[in-house]
């Protein structure tokens, strides 16, 4: 996702261990429920950030959709610029993109547990 690959590295990595930390054991608990028209998102607020995402109950995953800088008004470019992407029907590709990145590195890490 191009939000996540603009980050430094070092904050990348950060980030991949607060979602695993955080989100993989309860992600309703560190994350606020967005209101229409992104009620199906939620968002998480870590140092000056702010990560949207949904929840795949069912798949046992989570979509990282958006990641903006948490200021005042930078809370509104963020949602803005998904209710576009909703409105415009592209917010569903984004979350299908990221669901298809976690299905090829989960095809590519059962293919290395199998050799």
């Amino acid at each position: 996702m191009a939000d996540v690959k603009a980050l430094p590295k070092n904050t990348r990595n950060s980030l991949k261990k607060l979602l695993i930390q955080r989100l993989a054991s309860d992600p309703h608990r560190h994350s606020t429920e967005l209101k229409s028209p992104l009620e199906a998102f939620r968002s998480l607020h870590w140092k000056k950030y702010r990560i949207v995402f949904k929840v795949y109950e069912e798949l046992s995953a989570i979509a990282i959709v958006g990641v903006g800088e948490r200021q005042p008004q930078s809370a509104s470019n963020i949602y803005r610029r998904l209710e576009r992407l909703a409105a415009q029907g592209k917010l569903a590709e984004s979350v299908l993109a990221t669901l298809r990145g976690l299905s090829s590195r989960q095809a590519g890490a059962a293919q290395e547990l199998s050799h």
